[in-house]
């Protein structure tokens, strides 16, 4: 059922709407909690962030969830892995709802024109808020409890472009406002004027050269980095679908554009690779495509051993008995490095299975990780004597050409006579 944002309003064709929220109570005694099932949801519907994922404070902790913890004074966390926003305690759905339409009417509507159509930012320790549909701007109030918490754990500066001077280099110069706005609603600085004064393209007069299509403002860059993985992910499997991977540079210019090209391999090992990885070869089919994310680059090659992790882990019944021989292809294709896969083996991590499972998968793979050790450690015994024998040999040889030289000139300074007898040159 969908709610109209501003509850106040009745209109039944009003155009700004959200879900009913939705709440479960669980656990029993001092363990009861209540989880708010569409949370993400909502946040999407208010465009502001469900909850913040970092173990530090940043501005992405003006949300929701966040919000229904400073009012009830109780703690809120979210469950990463299952994607659940949790209240502590037990709380009615609708005690959520009125306390959500709080939340809506202080930090969403605009108090020109009630349309919840409002970007957020910290400056000068105050938080402001400017309308992005009647243009209105106003300051959110301090004394509120969630804005109090905003404003003692402030966000990481970001740098207003708008604000900058360019040097004669070309290079953005120090901003001179200190107090750079920095987004709440997780996006870039969005104080630039929001006219699209800019023609729009025609199709005849060609697409701009790669190096100034970097320099245009891509809007798809102001939204999440769920958001962009989400739509990164779609492309690959557009681009599977339509036969258009290839050699992987039309993936891998999509993956830079939405700067994710680091994380990408984790999407690449879902999207490429599937159960008939070892029987169909499929890291020697896309090993060209792979190796633009991975080819000198260790932390591309990490996210891309989880992204293997979680393939064998979603094909277990075929896939672990045939871990070796995955990370032994990986090896032999070069699209991860030896060093990456003994740091692998050697540091198992529950970010993309679980601790048992990476653990599992790490002991199938240990012949190979043995024989990787054993022969790293022969190169190095291998490249010591070989240099002690060319060391030996170049001494040897040096010998042989002073003696060389030494009859050489003997023969300079001697004739042979006719007699036979040798005769000293500076005896004539």
């Amino acid at each position: 059922m969908a709610l109209n944002v501003n509850r106040a309003v009745t209109d039944p064709f009003y155009r700004y709407k959200m879900p009913k929220l939705l709440a479960k109570v669980e656990g029993k005694g001092n363990g009861i909690k209540t989880v708010v099932a569409n949370m993400s949801d909502i946040a999407k519907a208010l465009e502001r962030p469900p909850m913040c994922k970092f173990l530090a404070f940043n501005i992405k902790d003006l949300n929701p969830t966040k919000y229904f913890g400073c009012e009830l004074g109780a703690q809120t966390k979210f469950d990463d892995k299952n994607h659940r926003y949790i209240v502590n305690g037990e709380h009615d759905a609708e005690k959520l709802q009125d306390i959500l339409d709080g939340f809506i009417k202080k930090f969403v509507l605009c108090p020109a024109c009630d349309n919840p159509e409002t970007a957020l930012s910290v400056r000068k320790s105050q938080i402001h808020s400017k309308c992005k549909a009647c243009g209105h701007t106003f300051i959110i109030d301090n004394k509120l409890k969630l804005s109090t918490f905003i404003l003692k754990h402030p966000p990481k500066i970001e740098v207003d472009f708008s604000k900058a001077k360019e040097n004669g280099n070309g290079h953005a110069s120090k901003v001179e406002d200190t107090h750079v706005a920095a987004d709440l609603n997780g996006d870039r600085s969005s104080n630039d004027d929001e006219d699209d004064w800019a023609p729009d393209p025609v199709e005849d007069e060609g697409k701009l050269a790669s190096g100034i299509g970097k320099l245009v403002l891509d809007k798809d860059l102001e939204k999440s980095v769920e958001d962009r993985l989400d739509m990164l992910h779609r492309f690959f499997i557009n681009a599977k679908q339509e036969n258009r991977i290839g050699d992987g540079k039309e993936i891998a210019n999509e993956a830079e554009r939405l700067e994710l090209k680091q994380k990408a391999p984790l999407l690449l090992a879902d999207v490429l690779l599937d159960e008939n990885i070892i029987k169909d070869s499929q890291l020697k089919t896309y090993r060209r495509a792979l190796l633009r994310f991975t080819l000198g680059d260790k932390k591309a090659q990490r996210y891309l051993m989880g992204g293997i992790e979680q393939l064998i882990n979603r094909h277990e019944d075929v896939l672990l008995a045939k871990a070796a021989h995955i990370i032994k292809a990986l090896y032999d294709t070069d699209i991860v490095e030896e060093e990456s896969l003994l740091s692998w083996g050697e540091k198992p991590s529950s970010k993309y299975v679980s601790k048992t499972q990476a653990n599992k998968i790490i002991e199938k793979c240990e012949p190979v990780l043995t024989w990787l050790r054993e022969a790293e450690e022969e190169d190095d015994e291998e490249e010591g004597s070989d240099d002690e024998i060319k060391f030996d040999d170049r001494n040897t040889k040096t010998s042989q050409y002073v003696e060389k030289a030494k009859t050489a000139v003997k023969e300079e300074i001697k004739i042979q006579g006719d007699d036979g007898e040798e005769i000293d040159i500076d005896d004539i």
